[in-house]
């Protein structure tokens, strides 16, 4: 039997992807950042906290919300997804079903009619999740949503509705996690590191030099792809979606991008179909 793994563009055997909630000032500074690096993230937006025009904030006050325009402008980016995070971030086991698919349905519409985009990615609000969610976003065309729950690991999830980072960026052994996942070498499936928190905390605990080591420690490798949630999730779903022969010799690949696979030690581009 051939050996086959999933491989990312370029053959890339590792992903690295950021993943940021609310709406906040600060995370003009985080985009600068990701600029700076060439580094993709996810931003969880709440349209219902969006500030008022003209809305000013006392000196010291590091939660500062965007106004919509604002937000449109800088989230208007192309190293930037958006993703749901509630309309109005309620804490959702409070809520009737019916209540949960509205929240959700207000904020996708409010993120599509402002980005002009579809919004399929989701966060949980305040990290809490059931059964019953879960099968609230499915019926509502939300295909991932990321807990706040850590693993430690590099792993993908076995459910896209329950998808586990790797940690808070103020996991205290951040850098060695990070060494120990570019240091490693892969030779079946891939791996990938995914970070995520909120910028106003390193305004609140005077350490955006955390997210800024760890952005130079992962950028610029050639063996790792950046990636928006979004773009992991369609790109993991194209690699499952591959169709193959009986005899493992004929790929087709349905999707509308290339997809890269490694058989048998060597990586092979499948943009329409593959006869080995």
């Amino acid at each position: 039997m051939r050996k086959k793994f999933m491989r990312f563009p370029e053959g890339k055997t590792k992903v690295v992807t950021l993943s940021y909630d609310d709406c906040i000032e600060e995370d003009e500074l985080l985009i600068k950042l990701m600029e700076k690096y060439k580094i993709k993230g996810t931003f969880n937006l709440i349209p219902g906290w969006f500030a008022q025009e003209g809305t000013t904030y006392p000196e010291g006050e590091n939660y500062r919300l965007l106004t919509a325009s604002a937000a449109k402008n800088l989230y208007s980016h192309p190293l930037v997804e958006v993703a749901n995070h509630g309309f109005e971030h309620k804490y959702m086991n409070t809520l009737t079903t019916w209540e949960m698919a509205e929240e959700m349905q207000k904020c996708r519409e409010a993120l599509e009619t402002m980005f002009g985009r579809i919004v399929k990615g989701m966060a949980y609000p305040y990290g809490w999740y059931d059964e019953t969610l879960k099968s609230v976003l499915a019926m509502s065309g939300v295909t991932y949503s990321r807990t706040v729950e850590s693993t430690l690991a590099f792993d993908f999830p076995d459910d896209w509705l329950k998808w586990h980072p790797t940690c808070h960026h103020d996991y205290p052994q951040l850098s060695e996690l990070t060494k120990q996942f570019v240091d490693m070498k892969v030779t079946e499936w891939p791996k990938m590191f995914y970070l995520w928190g909120h910028t106003f905390e390193f305004e609140d605990n005077d350490n955006w030099w955390v997210i800024e080591d760890f952005m130079k420690t992962v950028s610029e490798r050639e063996d790792i792809w950046y990636a928006t949630n979004g773009e992991i999730y369609d790109y993991v779903k194209a690699y499952e979606n591959l169709d193959i022969s009986a005899d493992g010799k004929r790929i087709v690949n349905p999707a509308k991008f290339p997809v890269w696979v490694e058989i048998d030690g060597d990586c092979h581009m499948i943009e329409d179909e593959l006869v080995i």
